[in-house]
C-alpha cells in the first residue's frame, strides 16, 4: 500500500510546538491520522521558520521563553526522527520557479507560495486554509495546463479530515 503524500501549511504543524491554531480539535484529529500509517506529511522548512516567529513574538510578549524554546527542540527532533513527517527541501529552481510565478499571479506572501510550490513538485495533496493562495493556485494550473506536474487537491483541514473518515 503506498501513503498519500499530504504537504501541510505552517498551522498544522503549530500544535506540535505547542501552539494553538484556531482550529478546532485538529491536535486530537491530527494525531488520530497520524495512527492511521496510511500518509506522510510532508512539510517546508519555511513553516519552521514561522513557527519559530511566533515562538519569539509569544516570548516578546511575555510568555515563559524557557518553556517555548524547549517545546520548539523537542518538535525539531520529533519531526526528524518520525517517518511520518518528510521535510521537502526548497533549495530546488523549480520549487523557486513555481514560487515566482505564484507571486507574479499575485499572492505577495514569499513564505506562502514557496510551501505551496513545494507541495506542487512532492505531493498528492496540499491543506491549508489561505483561501486566496488556493485560488491563486488553480489561476496557475488554469494557465499551465501542460506543467510537469500533476494537479494535486488543495484542500482545508475539514475537507482533509473529512475526507480521511
Amino acid at each position: 500500500m503506498s501513503l498519500t503524500r499530504v504537504h501541510i501549511d505552517t498551522t498544522y504543524l503549530m500544535p506540535l510546538f505547542g501552539l494553538e491554531p484556531s482550529i478546532a480539535h485538529l491536535r486530537e484529529q491530527f494525531l488520530e491520522l497520524l495512527t492511521q500509517d496510511r500518509f506522510v506529511f510532508n512539510y517546508s522548512p519555511v513553516s519552521i521558520i514561522e513557527i519559530k516567529w511566533q515562538v519569539m513574538r509569544l516570548i516578546g510578549s511575555g510568555y515563559n521563553g524557557d518553556l517555548l524554546e524547549q517545546k520548539f527542540s523537542q518538535a525539531l527532533t520529533s519531526l526528524k526522527e518520525d517517518d511520518r513527517y518528510n521535510i521537502v527541501d526548497f533549495l530546488d529552481a523549480r520549487i523557486n520557479d513555481v514560487s515566482y510565478e505564484l507571486r507574479k499571479l499575485g499572492h505577495s506572501d514569499y513564505f506562502d507560495t514557496i510551501i505551496a510550490s513545494s507541495a506542487l513538485w512532492e505531493s498528492d495533496k496540499l491543506i491549508t486554509e489561505d483561501n486566496p493562495l488556493k485560488l491563486i493556485i488553480q489561476e496557475y494550473f488554469d494557465k499551465n495546463k501542460d506543467s510537469h506536474f500533476e494537479k494535486i487537491e488543495i484542500l482545508t483541514w475539514e475537507e482533509y479530515y473529512k475526507s480521511t473518515e
